[in-house]
């Protein structure tokens, strides 16, 4: 059980700190480093959050907050 919670810990930092941090930018390294996450993981999260429109990537390969995101 100890999973969905590091999961749901990992997911709730990383949307706190694109809420909090206007202009953030950050790539799946560094969301891994940043939620002690694995890299796998966190890519399937991001990408999650840009099917959501939370988050959107650019060409760069940055994911950054969407502007139309209602969070």
């Amino acid at each position: 059980m100890e999973a969905p919670l590091r999961v749901t810990e990992g997911l709730e930092r990383l949307k706190g700190v694109f809420l909090e941090i206007p202009g953030t930018q950050m790539n799946v390294a560094d969301a891994a480093r940043l939620s002690g996450l694995d890299h796998a993981l966190c890519g399937v999260i991001l990408s999650a959050l840009e099917d959501a429109r939370f988050l959107r990537r650019g060409r760069d390969g940055l994911y950054q907050r969407s502007a139309i995101s209602d969070y």
